[in-house]
């Protein structure tokens, strides 16, 4: 008897629905300054629980950010860093892609269409894991199309 698949990313994505919200509410706290360290535990626990879970499925995007959120939450729950607005800036864009990830999955998508992660995203969260923030605060990049070369 197959392995049916969707069955499991079906359980990923309700259990992706709760962790989430938890991750953008503790964020949100985080921003007014208002979180204590049992806040930070339970944000990284929300995120290893996705990088581990969607490891497991073999959802390479959503592992990947995921990884790189709880690499910068790591460092703030072991309190090598203090928070920043930039800092809450790049979880909140972490949060974003995910959510998004998870949506496509619940409309149907597998895993294989998932776009990739965005690499400059999670290079930034690790970096601002390791005490390097950008000089300007961080805000998604818009892609602007470019257009085709036209022949003289």
């Amino acid at each position: 008897m197959a392995l049916d698949i969707r069955r499991f990313i079906q359980r990923f994505v309700e259990e992706a629905a709760d962790h989430l919200p938890r991750l953008r509410e503790g964020i949100n706290a985080l921003e007014q300054g208002n979180a204590d360290r049992e806040q930070i535990n339970e944000l990284f626990r929300a995120a290893h629980t996705l990088k581990g879970s969607s490891r497991m499925l073999k959802l390479v995007p959503i592992t990947a950010l995921a990884h790189s959120t709880e690499e910068l939450l790591s460092a703030l729950r072991e309190g090598t860093l203090t928070i920043t607005s930039e800092m809450t800036s790049l979880l909140n864009q972490a949060v974003d892609e995910l959510t998004d990830f998870v949506g496509r999955l619940a409309e149907g998508a597998t895993g294989e269409e998932l776009p990739a992660a965005d690499a400059a995203l999670c290079s930034a969260l690790e970096n601002a894991a390791h005490g390097q923030l950008p000089t300007q605060p961080s805000s998604p990049v818009p892609v602007t199309p470019t257009a085709a070369p036209t022949s003289p």
